[in-house]
């Protein structure tokens, strides 16, 4: 920390080391594999909430908890009534409640099917060709 004699020399910055073809050069096979691999790997995708899948299904099958509804309504007027010594009301609302159910699952099998229905009878089938559309116009066939 005193005077010294010697003055400090700055130091030079080290050149890189001198980089060889085969520590940096990538073959185009390695390249290859490397897409392969990233290809292969699974991507990531955050998991959906249970907020986000509701209002997915609700919005796609709407029909689906309306019916769910009516049927908790009916079942819980059913068993009300049945606490008030209603017999009559209290049947009747049971058998609301059953066709509440039903009806729920006929919506429930309706778009079941609906998404598994396709009108493509058969998909690769592209029927005739061109060419032989023009033999027959030709009569050649």
């Amino acid at each position: 920390m005193g005077n010294s004699s010697s003055t400090p020399v700055q130091a030079q910055p080290e050149a890189p080391p001198a980089i060889t073809a085969t520590s940096t050069e990538v073959s185009a096979e390695e390249v290859e594999l490397m897409q392969q691999i990233q290809r292969a790997m699974p991507i990531y995708s955050r998991p959906e909430t249970f907020e986000e899948k509701l209002y997915r299904k609700v919005s796609k099958e709407p029909l689906i908890p309306i019916g769910c509804l009516t049927t908790a309504f009916f079942l819980g007027s059913g068993i009300r009534s049945f606490y008030d010594r209603d017999a009559i009301r209290s049947q009747k609302m049971m058998r609301l409640r059953v066709g509440a159910q039903f009806g729920t699952l006929m919506i429930f099998i309706g778009y079941a099917g609906m998404n598994a229905f396709n009108l493509d009878i058969s998909p690769g089938y592209h029927g005739n060709s061109g060419e032989e559309k023009d033999s027959k116009q030709d009569g050649r066939n």
